[in-house]
């Protein structure tokens, strides 16, 4: 129960407990009434009253919590809205609130005074405090005061959260000049926080998975997420048909969707792979380059292992990766001698690319729509079992699809119009 002797002092502005103690007898005087049998004119009186009285009691809360200080010295608090929290066993989160918001209200006296009226809640005084702090510390006071008052005056025609956007762009409409200088001080500070919070992890697993996971600027994210999109396509192709998925979507053999999170993270690969390796820094000593290395038996065989690095990968991987740049293909012999080292005529020149792209408007595989511009030159005849790098003999497959070819699960046919398709070996 609320100790009344903690309201019962001498002031000067006893008027103001005597309203105090007036208005919880008037409640407490009411208190066994029933609104139920009220008429409808006579309810929403009655609400419309009590919002403004709550409306005003809120206000006085907050204006007597600012003045306080010396009733948290008297008790040992770090603030009045503390001790009133403890004292009341009530929420200390919601009494923050209000005591962080009488601090704000000293700086604004006609935010102070429309409280005190019942002229706005709590919930927009905050909303004011917050859009007039983010100007930033270059802003005129002259300026900052005019915004309180245009919002203050809105108060009474929005919710909090329209009076949030209007105060959003607030400073835009009084005084565009300060509005552009606060606007690029706030991006380089965000921009700033972003740079120091910036994080890349790789953990690898150990069972071939590797978890990736950082903390990326929102530009860089959003840069990130435009080359993803890039490679997976999120369009619908006209010709998939109304709502149907694209292939890109699809696993090629059993037609299930694959979820957003795998496409996304097949795109990342496939962006990696179509990196140019001669606009990247000189790393060791030479461009940043991946040596594949793998028995000359094994190659021929498809069997085996290959090594890129300290990292182990199936042969079938190997010739895939020989169609792609940046990946050099050490084949060794009996005793471990480089015999051959892929050198960049293995691949195909832009110019055959584009002559590619002028035969095939999509991937080579049957129902795929991946653009061709997307795709990558695939040669027809590995290069293992001697093929040539010939436009006639180069098709664009797009990285999904890529993968597929080169590995040994599955048996590529090509049909008789040129299109190819998959299915898993029995």
């Amino acid at each position: 129960m609320l100790r009344m002797d903690y309201f019962s002092g001498s002031g000067h502005e006893p008027l103001l407990v005597a309203a105090a103690h007036a208005l919880d007898e008037q409640l407490k005087a009411v208190a066994g009434s029933d609104p139920t049998f009220l008429s409808v004119l006579e309810k929403e009186d009655l609400l419309l009253t009590l919002s403004s009285v709550r409306a005003k009691v809120e206000g006085l809360l907050v204006d007597a919590l600012s003045v306080a200080g010396d009733v948290a010295d008297e008790h040992g608090s770090r603030s009045a809205g503390a001790w009133l929290a403890a004292v009341l066993h009530d929420d200390g989160a919601v009494t923050g609130r209000m005591q962080r918001l009488a601090g704000d209200v000293c700086r604004h006296p006609e935010l102070r005074t429309a409280l005190r009226s019942g002229r706005m809640s709590v919930r927009h005084a905050e909303v004011i405090v917050r859009a007039v702090d983010a100007f930033g510390p270059d802003v005129p006071s002259a300026v900052r005061d005019e915004a309180v008052g245009h919002l203050i005056e809105r108060a009474g025609e929005f919710a909090p959260a329209e009076l949030r956007r209007l105060g959003d762009g607030i400073l835009a409409v009084i005084d565009p000049a300060s509005y552009d200088d606060a606007e690029r001080a706030k991006l380089e500070a965000e921009l700033a926080r972003a740079r120091a919070a910036t994080r890349l992890t790789l953990r690898s697993a150990g069972d071939g998975v590797t978890r990736v996971s950082g903390v990326l600027p929102d530009s860089v994210a959003a840069r990130l997420r435009i080359y993803l999109e890039s490679f997976s396509s999120p369009r619908h192709d006209a010709a998939t048909g109304a709502g149907e998925a694209p292939s890109r979507y699809l696993d090629p053999v059993t037609g299930r969707r694959l979820t957003h999170e795998r496409v996304l993270g097949e795109a990342f690969a496939a962006m990696l792979e179509c990196m140019d390796v001669d606009r990247l820094p000189i790393h060791g000593g030479d461009a940043t380059q991946v040596v594949v290395t793998i028995d000359w038996k094994d190659l021929l065989a498809g069997t085996g292992v290959a090594m890129a690095g300290d990292e182990a990968i199936p042969v079938g991987e190997v010739r895939r990766l020989a169609c792609q740049a940046g990946v050099l293909p050490a084949v060794l012999g009996g005793r471990s001698e480089v015999l051959d080292l892929g050198r960049s005529r293995r691949l195909f020149s832009k110019a055959q690319r584009r002559a590619m792209g002028l035969r095939q408007h999509t991937c080579a595989f049957n129902g795929c729509d991946v653009p061709g511009r997307w795709c990558e030159a695939h040669h027809l005849d590995p290069w293992s079992a001697g093929g040539k790098t010939d436009l006639a003999r180069g098709v664009l497959i797009c990285p999904r699809h890529h993968h597929v070819v080169h590995d040994e699960r599955y048996v590529v046919t090509r049909l008789p119009g040129g299109a190819m398709t998959a299915v898993l070996r029995r």
